[in-house]
């Protein structure tokens, strides 16, 4: 069958292509454009190995994005998923840990967590159902010593900073949104506008996460003396608190003081060293 010239031409006329799939389509390619920029400047030496990955089951652009991303993790901070050009392009992804308004009300969280959330004033009144919880593992008696509204973070410092129990400060700290790092003193609700891709972001991002990590880690070793003995450590720890702790108060006496006569005879103290309180948290 011969076609006819007119159908022909219809066959061969360009279809028009709609706006928003135009749009789409560049918006798909500016991604896709700022996401290689980024990669070229952050690993030039191993740009074209992120662009070449691969993996069985993902799209090429799932591939490459998390292989950018485990190469960031690796040698700067943690991230969260993601799967798109989009989603890295725009901003660094960092992890946001911090205290979201839901959190306070969550009674699910570790049991030593709970109860240095006892201990300290927060910004959420979470106090009547926090310490009916509390009861149940800790003797009302001790409660009752608490203040009515929890220590604030200054309070804390003022009792525990230079002592082998300062994460009860620092979590103080997290709880406001004042550990001068942004994986601690922000939350996955935050949007965060400043976060660009440079190598100066994240160097700083690597060094807030170090100090991210350790202050997690002190408030990790707390809780977890917490929960070893509940009842009688987080008496010892209200002890110090409230300034009632007889050891603490003759080790910071003593380190008023450059020597001191011991069974050796005069003996320099060690200014550098934590205050080690009775209640060995960090032992």
């Amino acid at each position: 069958m011969i076609v006819r010239p007119l159908a022909l031409g219809k066959l061969l006329r360009r279809t028009v292509v709609r706006p928003r799939s135009v749009a789409a389509l560049l918006a798909c390619h500016t991604s896709e454009l700022a996401f290689r920029l980024i990669v070229q400047a952050i690993f030039p030496n191993e740009a074209t190995a992120i662009w070449q990955a691969a993996q069985a089951g993902a799209s090429r652009e799932t591939a490459r994005v998390e292989a950018f991303l485990r190469r960031v993790e690796a040698q700067f901070c943690p991230l969260y998923e993601a799967e798109e050009y989009d989603q890295v392009a725009w901003g660094i992804p960092f992890i946001r840990l911090g205290w979201r308004y839901e959190d306070f009300h969550a009674l699910d969280r570790r049991l030593g967590e709970l109860l240095l959330l006892c201990v300290c004033e927060a910004p959420v009144d979470v106090r009547v159902p926090l310490l009916d919880w509390a009861g149940a593992h800790v003797p009302p008696a001790v409660l009752t010593r608490l203040p009515p509204h929890g220590f604030s973070p200054a309070e804390l410092h003022a009792q525990f900073d230079g002592t082998s129990c300062v994460a009860v400060a620092e979590f103080a700290d997290w709880l406001w949104g004042d550990t001068d790092t942004a994986f601690l003193d922000y939350d996955d609700e935050v949007e965060v506008m400043d976060a660009d891709w440079t190598l100066d972001n994240l160097l700083d991002l690597a060094a807030q996460w170090r100090r991210a990590q350790a202050i997690l880690d002190r408030i990790d070793a707390l809780a977890a003396w917490l929960e070893a003995d509940p009842a009688t450590h987080f008496a010892r720890l209200l002890d110090a608190a409230l300034g009632q702790d007889a050891g603490l108060i003759y080790q910071r006496t003593r380190r008023l003081y450059e020597l001191e006569i011991t069974d050796r005879g005069l003996v320099a103290i060690d200014h550098a060293e934590p205050l080690p309180l009775p209640v060995g948290a960090a032992a």
